[in-house]
């Protein structure tokens, strides 16, 4: 008797402990900085794959979204869409940007799609805020 009762409480303690590194595993993945994947969305050029490094980067932590560019370009626009809605929450214009930050704090949690465009690149993503 003694024997089942210490293997019912291991089982207990040890599906507990599970639940419980699930739980703070979910809470650590909301804190963490995940990239973005980025598509090109250039529809006259075929697709290519190659091992030439994508122009564009970008990353979500928080409901801060960052966007890093390999190469200078003269003007690139950002511009950030709600799915739900089709609102447009954010859009600008940077002139020679190597780097830049999108702070979306205010806006409702969702699917949100980003496209950055300039003459030489269009590459868009799809994130959850």
């Amino acid at each position: 008797m003694k024997t089942l009762l210490i293997i019912l409480i291991t089982a207990f303690i040890s599906v507990c402990s599970i639940q419980a590194q699930e739980k703070g595993s979910m809470v650590e993945y909301n804190n963490t900085e995940r990239e973005i994947p980025l598509k090109n969305l250039q529809p006259n050029k075929p697709i290519s794959r190659s091992l030439i490094p994508q122009v564009a980067h970008a990353y979500l932590y928080d409901k801060v979204v960052s966007v890093s560019l390999e190469e200078v370009t003269q003007t690139v626009t950002i511009k950030i869409t709600k799915e739900a809605t089709g609102e447009t929450v954010y859009s600008q214009e940077y002139m020679n940007p190597a780097a830049l930050s999108v702070n979306l704090t205010m806006q409702d949690s969702g699917i949100y799609y980003i496209k950055i465009v300039s003459d030489t690149i269009s590459l868009e993503g799809e994130f959850i805020l």
